[in-house]
């Protein structure tokens, strides 16, 4: 890391409200500094206020107060090198009184377009938004109009407050267009939206290696194929001894459009070893092989043996050749029938047979030709096929929902002649499926369990005995049910936001399947008199809690009102019961928000006047009235002086 050399004092100025965007100037470091924020009287710059930006390290300072008007610097450190330097100061100064009303929303840091390599370990998208209150902020992500949470990409987030998209082991679905949604919670207005294109780059890879050797008859043309594939589409070239061929000046060679290598009219001077590079923006890969010209009578280098092998399963008859040219292949069966590739049988690049599942009908005399223009070679072999009895679809490892059907199967394969018995165990108990009417064995040998139940949890192990061989296999039964609900909800009033409630609670039994969000709901209940559930309506407040949370803050609650709070967990299978309800809590009292209603006034005599009022609304009394103050003064006379006359006591008057 090159000498930091802005060490001058900057002053950032700010309205109160609004956020103050702290910027370095380009960093040269190799590799990236670490850059950590710190304010001169020692603040712990972290929590909803403070945000900062990747790569280039800005660090933002979200709905700013007077109580933010302080130094602050970053501390930038090359990890590698031990070297640490200190940046000048940035003196916040935020302007404008601090009304505390709401802030509208806006978008400081948008997603900016983003090119990703293929199966890279993580990439970011930041949307880091302004706004107060700052806990009303909502921030949600979406890919190409999908809810990213659907959208199949793998993805976490950096923080609670969804600022920053970490996109995980990236693969070519993940390209399209990220769009984030700003809003508060408290306000009807359209949200915010930001988008960003994100595009996935694939390295070059090879789609078939090039073999080893490849021989080339004297005279004729040859095409060296390299298959590879990448995105963008990658850039091919060739090199004979490291020498790239359009240097050669020779026409014979030429780079087709799909990559592979035509030489014309192949000669003695054309051995040597070829390679082929693929590259893209993303990077590149090689691939050579020996370029041999001659030709030879083809010998024998891996001979077909006699074999036994068992029913159903696949059998490989090797037969490997050498020569120049590379020599055909004929495979003959029982002297006669000449064998031709199809869903049974087929013929690998290096001569080998393949044949898939074999049968009885197989077993009998194989015969490998290999043959050139220079000569033939041929060599026989023996199969013989071994009927067994055997687990030919063994039971798996199984997730079923409480309560319904599990179903664990076990096929077995034999010989028509030989009786086969299925017997089932459940951990070290054997399964007796006689009278209970539950549990069953089909004809098939697969195990069927109805209405699951916790007990039925565990290893089942499937036992096949016969004359012609036993087999055992086994696999895990889970059971997975709806989330247990949360405990200890408990709900306290929080100081420093006005007319709002923080809500704990300790997540319980996940009901073997992982969290995936929690949901809180809110009900208003009398602050004297005994609860009553029936009439008090529970309301969903918020339904998208993260699954690591164990609080939340409610706002926009009414004061001078008792409140209570319940938790549910949600999971795979779907939304758990509630918790029980928390303790009751009861925002205070605030000065009423509107005015008496109907004042009329009318004359009682020569020197009275009685005036009439109707109290405030119920929803802007914001607690108990304790009186009124009432004014008045001469009309007609300019600047005459007002006179006041409390009136103590609640209602019309």
């Amino acid at each position: 890391m090159s000498g930091y050399n802005s060490t001058e004092d900057t002053t950032v100025t700010v309205a109160a409200g609004q956020a103050a965007v702290l910027s370095l100037p380009p960093l040269d470091s190799y590799p990236p500094p670490s850059v950590t924020w710190m304010a001169d009287d020692g603040t712990y710059l972290r929590g909803i206020k403070y945000a900062t930006t990747e790569p280039n390290s800005r660090f933002v300072i979200l709905s700013t107060q007077a109580s933010d008007m302080k130094t602050y610097s970053a501390r930038i450190t090359n990890t590698q090198l031990g070297i640490e330097e200190v940046s000048g100061g940035f003196t916040l100064v935020v302007e404008g009184e601090e009304a505390g009303e709401e802030v509208a929303p806006s978008i400081i840091v948008p997603p900016t377009n983003t090119t990703i390599i293929k199966d890279s370990s993580i990439a970011y998208l930041q949307c880091i938004a302004n706004a107060r209150p700052m806990y009303q902020l909502q921030t949600l992500w979406f890919k190409d109009d999908v809810p990213i949470e659907l959208s199949g990409v793998t993805f976490s987030f950096n923080g609670l407050w969804n600022r920053t998209l970490s996109l995980l082991q990236a693969d070519l679905h993940y390209a399209g267009l990220y769009r984030c949604q700003v809003r508060l919670l408290s306000s009807i207005d359209e949200p915010l939206l930001a988008e960003a294109h994100v595009t996935i780059h694939e390295r070059p890879r090879l789609i078939k290696p090039l073999p080893v050797e490849t021989y080339a008859d004297l005279g004729k043309t040859l095409t060296i194929a390299c298959s590879v594939a990448g995105t963008p589409l990658p850039y091919m070239s060739w090199f004979r001894d490291a020498i790239n061929v359009n240097t050669l000046h020779d026409n014979r060679y030429r780079v087709l459009l799909n990559g592979s290598l035509a030489i014309s009219g192949v000669q003695v001077n054309d051995t040597g070893m070829y390679q082929c590079l693929a590259s893209n923006d993303a990077g590149e890969t090689s691939a050579y092989t020996w370029l041999k010209v001659k030709t030879s009578a083809p010998q024998m280098k891996v001979a077909p043996e006699n074999m036994t092998v068992l029913d159903g399963q696949d059998a490989t008859i090797r037969c490997q050749a050498g020569g120049a040219p590379q020599p055909n292949i004929t495979w003959i069966f029982n002297d006669s029938l000449e064998l031709v590739e199809n869903g049974h049988y087929q013929i690998l690049d290096d001569g080998d047979l393949l044949i898939s599942s074999v049968h009885s009908r197989d077993e009998g005399k194989y015969t490998c030709l290999r043959a050139n223009e220079a000569g033939s070679i041929s060599q026989d072999a023996w199969l013989s096929i071994l009927v067994k009895t055997q687990i030919s679809q063994p039971p798996v490892d199984t997730r079923v929902i409480l309560g319904r059907v599990a179903t664990l199967q076990c096929k077995v394969s034999h010989a028509p002649s030989v009786s086969v018995h299925v017997q089932w165990s459940h951990g070290s108990s054997i399964i007796q499926s006689e009278g209970n009417p539950r549990i069953s064995v089909r004809s098939d040998g697969t195990l069927e369990i109805q209405e699951v139940r916790a007990a039925d949890v565990g290893l089942y192990t499937c036992v096949v005995t016969s004359s012609g061989g036993n087999e055992t296999r086994s696999a895990l039964l889970e059971v997975i049910e709806l989330p247990y609900a949360p405990s200890s909800v408990k709900a306290v009033r929080t100081p420093l936001i006005p007319k709002s409630v923080r809500v704990t609670w300790t997540p319980t039994f996940d009901g073997n399947s992982p969290i995936e969000k929690f949901i809180v709901q809110k009900r208003e209940v009398p602050t004297e008199a005994a609860i009553q559930d029936l009439g008090l309506k529970w309301v969903t407040v918020l339904t998208n809690v993260s699954a690591a949370a164990t609080d939340a803050i409610i706002g926009d609650l009414r004061p001078s009102t008792g409140y209570q709070f319940r938790v549910s967990a949600v999971n795979n299978v779907g939304e758990g019961s509630s918790s029980q309800p928390s303790n009751i809590v009861v925002l205070p009292q605030e000065a009423p928000s509107g005015p008496p209603q109907g004042l009329v006034g009318s004359p009682r005599s020569s020197t009275e006047i009685m005036i009439q009022w109707e109290a405030p609304l119920e929803e802007e009394r914001n607690g108990i009235v304790l009186g009124y103050m009432v004014r008045y003064r001469l009309h007609g006379y300019k600047d005459s002086q007002w006179y006041y006359r409390n009136i103590t006591k609640e209602g019309p008057s």
